[in-house]
């Protein structure tokens, strides 16, 4: 199994970070460009409503007689009214006329200047924003003051108020923008998770797949290409290995029945019985290297259905006389009924077979090896009395040539590898536990007949793991 790599995040998660990332910098981009707007704005608009204001008095003052100055009712009332002062100022720094309570230049005279804006702070109260204006008085020149609350400036108002306005305006602008860009970006990696999922569907026995091509982006389709291209490459080694497995094992059986045979007619002489036992571990493992080449090649029909009870029964007459051989005996215990699964009978058996004869050299003689069928859900399982499995091994004694430093008699490690992953083909579970007398129970579990999938892909080795379930049972 591969060690636990480090995963960076998903390029999902990256485009929504990004997009969010932007999106609120382009929102806080956007608001800082209003208020510095708002802000040049208020004081253009603020100048031309005093200006205006003063205009009032200088217009009077073009036209009006020599002093006293009297201004019009309806001027000073204006200015009474929206909480603002006036003020006529002399060259020599005299107030000519005023607004009620005044009684004093609104601000310091510049006679440098012809306009001059100023600000006013009284104690406790808001600020004045103001402004002094040179204007011809009958033969003389005087400056006229004016100023007012910033609240009580009309287009200060009319800009606070709209900025009231729209400020709401943001918050849902923000989330549909946010959800937009959700959509676009699902949109957007939808090629990807479709070649995703063509991947995770791509097996050792679907190795002919390829992901789908048409219709992809420029960017996404250079690499869903190369990934094709380099299944190509794997299919060819793969199928060069399978075939040469297979033809290797198909052209060792026959020197190894030939070598059995020609051992069996020969008069018996020292060693002859270990010699007879060796070939059989040679034919044990050519018929192994067979299956596993079998299994690669393993597909599931609608129409493949065995039935546990028969593939139970056929195991143990199979293996019987070798069980009395080694005064060993067996059982088979199994309801009334048959109990029916999606599979292919011959790979069930040696699966079962293979597990039997690893119970058979571990139990004690005197003792019973019992395949137990289950219904509910459809199982097989072996229980023996021999020493068991250690907790920390059951991870690892489904793993191809794994021995676990324990006397193999010859044994290759491939047996309960076969096993393990022709349960898997099948879309079922192996494990192994302690049984309730002692000893090792090996559990195969089925998916029911009705749950079924009609086909089924074989796994690579590394698809099951010990007592763990599998394909989501």
């Amino acid at each position: 199994m591969r060690s636990p790599q480090k995963v960076s995040a998903s390029l999902w998660l990256r485009l929504i970070v990004g997009l969010v990332s932007v999106s609120l910098l382009a929102v806080g981009a956007a608001s800082a460009a209003l208020y510095i707007r708002f802000k040049a704005k208020n004081y253009e608009f603020r100048e031309q409503t005093l200006h205006n204001q003063a205009a009032l008095i200088t217009d009077y003052l073009k036209k009006a007689p020599d002093e006293p100055i009297e201004l019009p009712a309806y001027v000073v009332e204006e200015f009474k009214a929206n909480s603002g002062r006036f003020a006529v100022v002399g060259r020599d720094g005299r107030l000519l006329a005023a607004s009620p309570g005044v009684t004093a230049p609104l601000a310091v005279i510049n006679s440098e200047q012809p306009r001059d804006f100023f600000v006013v702070q009284p104690d406790q109260e808001q600020p004045y924003y103001g402004l002094s204006v040179r204007t011809p008085f009958s033969d003389k020149t005087v400056w006229v003051q004016v100023a007012f609350h910033t609240g009580n400036i009309v287009y200060d108002s009319v800009l606070e108020e709209f900025v009231q306005d729209i400020a709401w305006i943001w918050i849902p602008f923000v989330v549909v923008l946010l959800i937009v860009n959700l959509i676009v970006a699902r949109i957007g990696l939808t090629p990807l998770r479709m070649a995703a999922r063509q991947a995770a569907a791509i097996g050792p026995g679907s190795v002919s797949m390829r992901l789908t091509e048409s219709g992809l982006p420029a960017d996404v389709h250079a690499l869903v290409s190369a990934v094709n291209h380099g299944l190509d490459r794997l299919e060819t080694a793969f199928d060069a290995q399978r075939r040469f497995i297979a033809d290797a094992t198909h052209e060792l059986r026959t020197p190894v029945a030939v070598l059995k045979a020609h051992i069996g007619i020969l008069a018996k002489f020292e060693g002859h019985a270990e010699l007879v036992e060796e070939i059989g571990s040679l034919e044990r493992l050519v018929n192994q290297l067979l299956d596993i080449a079998r299994l690669d090649v393993l597909q599931l029909e609608a129409s493949d259905v065995a039935d546990l009870n028969q593939v139970a029964t056929d195991v143990a007459s199979h293996l019987g006389p070798a069980a009395i051989n080694a005064q060993r005996s067996m059982e088979v215990l199994a309801p009334d009924e048959p109990v029916r699964i999606r599979g292919a009978r011959d790979y069930l058996f040696r699966a079962l077979r293979n597990i039997v004869e690893n119970a058979l050299r571990h139990t004690p003689e005197g003792t019973t090896v019992s395949i137990v069928v289950e219904a509910d859900p459809p199982s097989l399982k072996v229980i023996d009395h021999g020493p068991g499995v250690r907790p920390d091994q059951r991870n690892e004694i489904f793993r191809r040539f794994w021995q676990g430093g324990r006397d193999q008699n010859g044994g290759a490690g491939l047996g309960l590898d076969i096993a393990a992953r022709t349960v898997v083909a099948h879309g079922g579970a192996i494990s192994v536990g302690e049984a309730p007398e002692g000893g090792a129970i090996f559990t195969m579990q089925f998916r029911a007949l009705a749950e079924a999938r009609p086909e089924v892909k074989p796994p690579s080795r590394e698809a099951y793991s010990g007592a763990q379930p599998l394909q989501g049972l």
